[in-house]
């Protein structure tokens, strides 16, 4: 035991003499600071690889460095990386989904309040500028109150009620054009439609 910490802090003091003389040979430039990072990364390495021995003694610092070496220089971290940015991406689309059709129904509420509504919206990321592409917005407007009884014809075969889902044109364009001023949505990229039960 005394032999093992007598060569730890040998190990130690060989470091810091090492570390210092570096410290005096390179000048004063803007590389000196990186030169300090670099040496106190081997002075850490130097202190806590006997302590990594004692809790695991088949693992060592060296093997540790060797294990990264072979992850960096194998084409692994570079699939893991796509599968990152690929799962980063679906998150940043769902995310944006989710905000801007909670903002559409809240936007509508305060402007138009007399109804309800239920926004959809189609959204993608342009792969080439990284931005984000509004390509649908679906909008469902349902009037509060109860509605009308819809005329149901009964035949002795089937059951039928007539079903509109026609909403009143200038609803429907005060809502387009709402949406297109505030979010700046191309009008064409809009659908109103009437939203049942």
């Amino acid at each position: 035991m005394v032999e093992w910490v007598r060569s730890w802090v040998m190990s130690i003091c060989v470091a810091v003499i090492f570390i210092t003389a570096v410290e005096l040979i390179i000048p004063g430039n803007k590389f000196k600071k990186y030169v300090k990072f670099v040496m106190g990364l081997i002075l850490i390495a130097v202190i806590l690889n006997p302590i990594i021995k004692i809790f695991n003694s088949k693992a060592s610092m060296t093997s540790y460095i060797n294990d990264a070496d072979k992850y960096v220089n194998s084409a692994s971290y570079e699939n893991n990386l796509e599968k990152y940015k690929e799962n980063d991406k679906q998150e940043t689309i769902s995310t944006f989904k989710t905000n801007l059709q909670n903002s559409c129904v809240k936007m509508l509420k305060d402007k138009f309040p007399d109804n309800d509504y239920e926004v959809k919206a189609d959204v993608k990321i342009d792969d080439k500028t990284n931005e984000i592409d509004i390509s649908n917005l679906s909008v469902g407007v349902k009037g509060k109150g109860i509605e009308k009884v819809k005329k149901i014809d009964i035949n002795s075969k089937s059951v039928s009620a007539n079903s509109e889902k026609q909403i009143d044109p200038s609803i429907g364009r005060d809502i387009k054009n709402y949406l297109n001023d505030q979010l700046k949505i191309s009008q064409n990229n809009i659908s109103v439609y009437k939203q049942t039960s």
